[in-house]
């Protein structure tokens, strides 16, 4: 051990070798695993609309802010007290970095708890003694300062900070635009057009809205989707360009540093007002500010790591990051209840100006399924860790999903209605050019993939709502043939009386009343990159998937089960199936006002024999509300199924389980 020169010495080394080391040991701590999961998805910066400067903020908040104050603190303990017990507390503070980083190893790798509290605690003591006594681990500790330069500089390079950070392709110039028209245009995610189109090839009229632009704008029933992911879909869907082909989940970020020439930016460089919202793409401008960009980041990355390596016990990491982010506004969650919230400030913002651009871009009917289609939300009781990315195993589980998902749709809707009735109340409804679309379907076979595409399930994920209402149309008109995403660009720039950039590939569907029909369709998918269908094979599997829909919910949303004629009946005569429900609680004590409604029942079921019926009736307060068919898992019978809200009253609900006799 060496004495410690600067007591030999009465020297004082400098704030900036103070700040450097800190640094260095903050880099390892906390930087990199937040810089880590900041870059998980190629939405990692489009999600919040984050843009080069916002980075360089994040990385100033992240790398360089929090050793900064700690230096200042360490400054004001010298002038104070001395150096002496400012090398302690710096020595402490390094010692607890180290520990941190310790901590995070132990607990990636399931460590006990015993050894997470102990060995990161000792590491701490030793470092901090240490860092005092002996020359060689203050020079080490300097020597870590160069984490930091090596830190962020792998963040910049890493994927996709690099899209945004890099120098990239600039944007064409566009002229003036001279058109009046406003322009509304409406992305649904998750959205197969098997679940509202009818074996007659109608829209179903239980979605009013919907029915009604086929029946008022123009419909395009052979619209397919060009990726099985909203991050390779929607950029085609705003540029009219070919989507990324290339196989891996690693596309071009989807935001204006990868595809600069969006339908906003054009319409925005010709004297446009532009109005959107985007929870995953960055193709339209977002009214974030720079500081919900910056920080709604950080705590995204915090909770991420939190779910599987948190970066510090007892949860203040995600404390720290919420505390950041307080001041600031938190960006509507792309697939959970703050739905709701973007759609209202979406419509609200709607500007009533004729030369406007409005882009909603909505995770709906998208999973978490958890809307009745009166606005009301549900537990979907789904176990923790289930994303529903796969379809389950059994058709009484399938059946439940389906059924959700179409009350997401009722929901979906409604919410369609809410704008088009402000765009007749603003104004600009009959002069305005409104597109409806979505980025791709989802699928329900059974144990397959809900979302990535293959040849079995492609009639539920290529084929998807597209609707056109041009300027002045009062009449309906449907044109067959083979279109697709790209097309919507070319049409809204025509409709604009702009020409379309080089790299659109998309057509002008402006005035035509039937289109050519392909043989063949190509969607862009993270395994197989692009991925080609026959299309007669996607028309076989669509039928399927159409037929499937109309034999669950042809007569009603709720009866899955089949059946619908025992809907609102009395279950007298019928025999009950002892039951208990998965949460008891959400039907005992129910209130109406609060917008949750306990729509979604599930309950264990111990049938008398063994095994129950084929269906079952559900009753709600005494009359049947929905049948549903059973499922059986790990040897124990199951039933779930949403019922009507209408059915619910405030206080308790009853809610019983009947066997239905095929002869009844």
């Amino acid at each position: 051990m060496s004495p410690d020169p600067e007591t030999a010495n009465d020297t004082k080394i400098s704030w900036f070798r103070i700040w450097a080391e800190l640094a260095g040991a903050w880099a390892l701590a906390l930087a990199h695993p937040i810089y880590t999961n900041i870059a998980s998805g190629p939405e990692a910066l489009t999600s919040y609309g984050v843009r080069r400067l916002d980075l360089l903020v994040l990385i100033f908040v992240v790398s360089l802010l929090g050793p900064l104050v700690i230096t200042l603190a360490e400054l004001s303990i010298r002038r104070l007290f001395g150096d002496r017990p400012r090398r302690v507390v710096h020595g402490a503070v390094i010692g607890s970095l180290l520990a941190l980083v310790l901590w995070q190893w132990l607990v990636g790798h399931g460590s006990p708890g015993v050894l997470r509290a102990l060995l990161p605690f000792a590491l701490a003591i030793l470092v901090t003694w240490l860092f005092l006594r002996a020359e060689l681990v203050r020079n080490f500790v300097l020597i870590l300062s160069f984490a930091t330069v090596a830190v962020i500089l792998l963040f910049c390079l890493d994927y996709p900070i690099r899209d945004e950070m890099l120098p990239h392709e600039k944007a064409a110039k566009t002229g003036k635009i001279e058109s009046d028209t406003p322009v509304v245009m409406v992305i649904f995610d998750e959205f197969p057009l098997d679940a509202i189109e009818r074996p007659d090839g109608t829209v179903d009229p239980r979605f009013r809205n919907l029915s009604m632009l086929a029946r008022k704008a123009t419909w395009y029933p052979g619209a397919l989707s060009m990726g099985d992911q909203t991050t390779r879909a929607v950029p085609s869907i705003l540029t009219g360009q070919d989507p990324y082909k290339e196989e891996g989940w690693k596309p071009p970020s989807p935001g204006l540093a990868s595809y600069p020439n969006s339908v906003c930016r054009i319409a925005e460089d010709g004297g446009y007002e532009v109005h959107s919202y985007e929870p995953v793409t960055d193709l339209c401008e977002q009214n974030w500010d720079m500081g919900t960009r910056v920080t709604a980041t950080i705590r995204r990355a915090v909770a991420l790591a939190s779910a599987t390596e948190p970066l510090a016990p007892l949860g203040l990491d995600e404390k720290a990051a919420g505390l950041l982010n307080l001041p600031f506004r938190m960006p509507w969650s792309e697939y959970s209840g703050d739905r709701p919230a973007a759609v209202d400030s979406f419509i609200e913002g709607l500007p009533d100006s004729d030369r406007a651009i409005s882009v909603l871009h909505i995770a709906l009917p998208h999973i978490s399924w958890m809307f009745s289609p009166d606005g009301s939300t549900y537990d979907g009781l789904r176990p923790a860790g289930d994303d529903m990315l796969v379809s389950p195993s059994t058709e009484g589980q399938l059946d439940r999903d389906a059924q959700q998902m179409m009350l997401q749709i009722g929901y979906t809707d409604r919410e369609l209605g809410r704008l088009i009735r402000k765009m007749k109340s603003s104004g600009i409804w009959d002069k305005s050019l409104f597109v409806v679309t979505a980025d791709h379907g989802g699928a329900f076979e059974l144990k397959s993939s809900r979302r990535l595409v293959n040849l079995f399930n492609a009639g539920w994920i290529a084929p998807v709502p597209l609707f056109i209402k041009y300027p002045g149309q009062e009449r309906g008109q449907v044109v067959r043939g083979t279109v697709d995403g790209r097309d919507i660009v070319p049409t809204v720039l025509g409709q604009l009386g702009v020409d379309p950039p080089d790299q659109v590939t998309g057509r002008d569907l402006t005035g035509r009343s039937k289109m050519p029909v392909a043989k063949e369709h190509g969607m862009s998918a993270p395994f197989g990159g692009w991925v080609e269908f026959k299309l007669r094979d996607v028309k076989s599997v669509q039928k399927l998937a159409t037929d499937y829909i109309h034999r669950l919910f042809g007569r009603s949303l709720y009866a899955p089960g089949g059946r619908a004629d025992l809907l609102g009946k009395s279950p007298a005569g019928m025999t009950e199936i002892p039951s208990e429900a998965t949460d008891p609680s959400l039907y005992s004590d129910v209130d109406l006002d609060s917008g949750q409604i306990p729509a979604y029942f599930e309950a264990r079921l111990d049938p008398p024999g063994g095994t129950p019926t084929d269906t079952v009736a559900v009753s709600l307060n005494g009359r049947i509300a929905a049948t549903a068919t059973p499922w059986q898992v790990d040897g124990q019978w199951m039933v779930g199924v949403n019922l009507p809200t209408r059915g619910f009253r405030d206080g308790a609900n009853a809610i019983k389980v009947y066997e239905i006799d095929p002869g009844r």
